[in-house]
């Protein structure tokens, strides 16, 4: 079956139904308040010359164009592209890709069998190196004659394109284009509804290798972490079920020291596992992780720039494999200048959270503990943890600032240092009121039901932040569309209902972003990990108060698989594929909190315990710190015992190093032999 489609301003054409449309380019439409044929008049005039433009050299580049009218008379510009075209691009961009050697090269279209194809659909490209090259090919398409447009922006002035200037940044600019994102591929999306989202047999397994090529390394990655920490939830909380109900005689003093002991060793080993499953899964994805020195090369080629210039002649400048003493000095500045902008930093963020931060959770603190009823202490959870929402949007804008006067040598590193401060921001708040109140009363009765409001109530929040809110927002944007359109056709009695194409649902749906908004964290997986970040670490740190909140949690975790599957397959926008090796910055924080969990489940021990009555402070004390370093040794013990990759891995690694070596010793062999023939 063939499907009709417009090119070429209204030429229509027929297209075979496997070409897959995957991105889509959004063209400006008019206000509510702005009359149908104003808007026509306008798109038959420069406008609609430059759109016209715009499908035509898109077409001319070799990419399958297709255009639909949209309810609120936006253009909807749905693009695809062949594999040849893709390659040529991949080519062009230097795209690297692994060989059946194991060599990561530049890509040639020529030697393209020479590439590995993708294991699980074998394609020669991934979906994330098909969007790297579309978006290429569409920001650098170039107009073929002038134009001159009316800004749609509310600038006075008109924006010209000229002949040979890349039409997509300047249409950007003048309003035309109001969004580029990515489009579903219905086939495969159904199929994950039905194998994944909808899937409740088997709760806990998830088709990775299937998320990853739909959603690409960064989703896939976070649903593995996500997988794999739900299930590694189950031993302690059937652990925890069986000490709260089971009644242990003499022995049930030293249950809190025996079951935090336990934890500690859970969570260490459930990093130094995860390790091993994060090696394997790259190694199986064949995404080689790179090894740092072109990053460190982007900071020496951003400070030698600024060391270099004004220093001598040209004649005088050494080559980039020699440092002058001078510049040595002048690096050397500049290096201890970051770290004093980033030490300020910090300074800033803690002093903000210990000023502004700190009266506020003291004062929940106090309402939480005079309110007589439940149900007043769950509204006032609520209420608390709404501004706590509303708080860290705020200090999350003051954090990018501060990141944004640090240099840092990759966009990686700079998305780490933002998550750190932001995470440092919702730290405090998470806890500084929980640990207020566990040394205030010493009873783990009361920190038991403080734990169980805020847990309860913050994972009710999420879902409807996460899930509903998107949703009513959707449904409120289609329902202004429909309105709109029905008032500007003036349907008559009888006449068909407008309805919204897919594509255009697509478009209402809101984008998977950040909560704090900008373009340092790429996506909405930020607001994901932050939520897993502090419900480790409500779960490790004052596991000897509340063990049954694992059992609490790991149902909780149950359903937030299915609920993000939702989220990304149904509620909002196919995120944009990013290329990514791990959960980055976010392991080194499950990290810290579990030697902070150390410190804390030793610390309420000795409060709670000599509050208790059952040891004296003396010997408990001692015994404490006993535990403590016997827990230290355990946590560092076990993260040197488990390799962090599979042998396997290790040996696919070393044999393509020693593929390497030898490709490495041909070609100077090679090069010796024409020199000598030269």
């Amino acid at each position: 079956m063939e499907e009709s489609c417009k090119r070429d301003a209204g030429e229509a054409f027929k297209l075979s139904n496997h070409v897959k449309f995957e991105i889509c380019i959004v063209c400006k439409g008019p206000s509510a308040e702005t009359h149908r044929s104003q808007i026509l008049d306008m798109f038959k005039g420069n406008v609609g010359d430059a759109v016209h433009n715009l499908i035509q050299r898109l077409q001319q580049s070799g990419l399958f164009v297709e255009q639909e009218d949209g309810l609120n008379m936006e253009t909807f510009i749905k693009i695809g592209a062949p594999e040849e075209v893709i390659g040529r691009t991949a080519e062009k961009v230097q795209l690297r890709k692994v060989t059946y050697l194991g060599l990561d090269v530049i890509f040639d279209w020529h030697q393209r069998d020479a590439f590995t194809r993708q294991p699980f659909e074998n394609s020669l490209f991934s979906w994330t190196e098909r969007y790297q090259c579309l978006q290429h090919l569409i920001q650098t398409v170039r107009s073929d004659s002038d134009i001159k447009l009316p800004s749609l922006q509310g600038e006075a002035k008109d924006i010209e394109v000229k002949s040979g200037e890349a039409l997509v940044p300047v249409l950007k600019s003048a309003g035309v284009i109001v969004d580029i994102f990515p489009l579903h591929d219905e086939e495969m999306r159904k199929e994950l509804l039905r194998n994944w989202a909808l899937k409740w047999k088997d709760v806990t397994s998830q088709p990775i290798d299937a998320i990853y090529t739909y959603f690409g390394a960064k989703v896939a990655i976070y649903f593995a972490f996500l997988g794999m920490y739900t299930q590694w939830l189950m031993f302690p909380a059937i652990l925890a079920i069986f000490f709260s109900f089971i009644n242990l005689g003499k022995f049930e003093p030293v249950v809190p020291l025996i079951f935090s002991f336990l934890v500690v060793v859970w969570a260490v080993l459930l990093l130094q596992f995860w390790k091993r499953k994060n090696a394997a899964i790259l190694t199986r994805w064949d995404i080689i992780i790179p090894n740092g020195e072109s990053c460190e090369m982007e900071f020496f080629n951003h400070v030698g720039k600024q060391t270099l210039s004004g220093e001598g002649t040209q004649k005088d400048r050494l080559p980039w494999t020699e440092v002058t003493k001078s510049q040595k000095q002048v690096i050397q500045k500049l290096e201890w200048l970051e770290q004093l902008k980033t030490f300020r930093n910090i300074v800033i963020v803690v002093t903000g959270i210990l000023c502004f931060q700190l009266p506020f959770e003291l004062t929940y603190v106090h309402l939480n503990e005079v309110l007589p009823y439940n149900i007043l202490k769950y509204a006032l959870t609520g209420l608390y943890l709404s501004a706590i929402r509303y708080f860290t949007k705020i200090g999350g804008k003051i954090a990018v600032k501060l990141t944004k006067t640090e240099h840092y040598s990759n966009m990686e590193a700079e998305s780490d240092s933002l998550i750190y401060k932001v995470f440092g921001i919702y730290f405090m708040q998470s806890y500084i009121g929980l640990f207020y109140h566990a040394l205030l009363h010493r009873d783990f009765g009361i920190l038991r039901q403080f734990l169980l409001e805020r847990l309860v109530v913050s994972e009710v929040m999420n879902l409807v932040m996460e899930n509903l809110v998107p949703y009513l927002s959707y449904r409120w944007a289609k329902h202004k569309a429909l309105r709109w359109e029905k008032e500007q056709t003036k349907l008559s009695k009888g006449s068909m209902k407008p309805q919204a194409s897919r594509t255009e649902k697509e478009y209402l749906k809101p984008s998977y972003a950040s909560s704090i908004g900008n373009n340092i964290l790429e996506d909405g997986l930020f607001d994901d990990f932050l939520e897993l970040a502090l419900q480790f670490g409500m779960v490790t740190m004052f596991a000897c108060s509340f063990p049954l909140v694992f059992a609490f949690i790991a149902v909780i975790n149950l359903i937030e698989i299915r609920s993000d599957s939702l989220k990304l397959l149904a509620i909002r926008r196919r995120p944009i594929p990013h290329i990514a090796s791990s959960i980055g910055a976010w392991l080194n924080i499950f990290q810290y909190i579990g030697v902070v969990a150390i410190c804390t489940n030793c610390a309420l021990l000795v409060c709670l315990y000599d509050q208790a009555g059952r040891w004296k402070i003396e010997p408990g004390l001692a015994a404490i710190l006993i535990v403590e370093h016997l827990l230290l040794l355990a946590k560092f013990g076990f993260s040197c015992f488990v390799p962090e990759e599979p042998a396997w891995v290790k040996a696919k690694r070393m044999k393509r190093a020693q593929v390497q070596d030898y490709c490495s010793l041909q070609l100077l062999r090679s090069l010796d032999a024409k020199r000598k023939t030269a």
